[in-house]
């Protein structure tokens, strides 16, 4: 992917993540769900209660707690994301691309094509992807000009997802005009950039 394409991608998902300026306290929530558990802001202080409030696409539970924050979800999605011997969830599959470098913990992904059914599984480090086990499984992604970055699960990530190789990838693009489809290096390199802030 040209280094324009790839920024210009970044730069329209930006929004959908906490600022710069909070990336400290998200990474720190990230890690606390990653446990495996909803999270009370109210335990750590009002001030950040008062920050994650204005955030863009939380999760709460019925007491308030996170369950799902920038892509890491407690509730259970197409795209499964095994840490330890926790197993959470992402919104989409390139959330797993970029998930395990801001928790810095390794990951193994099971997310399924949707157009053969195939599972794809692979490991992903916090430098990089380490294992897959599908031949050059690709990810798709919607056209950038119908993402609302107030509702990242309802325009984005559930067109968001792992595709079983090439022809996978064709049938895809044919029922999604518009969208596009990048290689597993690709969108792991779209994440990096994307998230840089929280894994500075």
């Amino acid at each position: 992917m040209r280094p324009d394409v790839r920024d210009a991608l970044a730069e329209s998902l930006a929004g959908t993540f906490p600022a710069c300026d909070d990336a400290p306290l998200a990474r720190s929530l990230l890690r606390e769900l990653a446990k495996g558990r909803p999270v009370s802001i109210s335990t750590v202080d009002q001030r950040a209660a008062d920050i994650v409030a204005r955030w863009p696409n939380v999760e709460f539970d019925s007491e308030g707690r996170v369950v799902a924050l920038s892509g890491l979800s407690l509730t259970p999605t197409a795209h499964r994301f095994t840490v330890g011997d926790r197993r959470l969830y992402t919104w989409c599959a390139w959330d797993t691309l970029f998930l395990p470098a801001i928790l810095g913990q390794h990951a193994s992904v099971r997310s399924r094509c949707p157009i053969t059914g195939t599972d794809v599984r692979l490991t992903v480090a916090p430098n990089g992807i380490v294992d897959v086990d599908q031949p050059a499984p690709r990810v798709s992604f919607p056209p950038p000009t119908t993402t609302a970055t107030a509702d990242i699960t309802g325009t984005f990530c559930c067109h968001v997802h792992f595709l079983a190789g090439a022809a996978a990838a064709d049938q895809w693009l044919i029922r999604h005009p518009g969208g596009a489809v990048l290689e597993l290096d690709d969108a792991y390199e779209l994440g990096r950039v994307a998230t840089c802030c929280f894994t500075a």
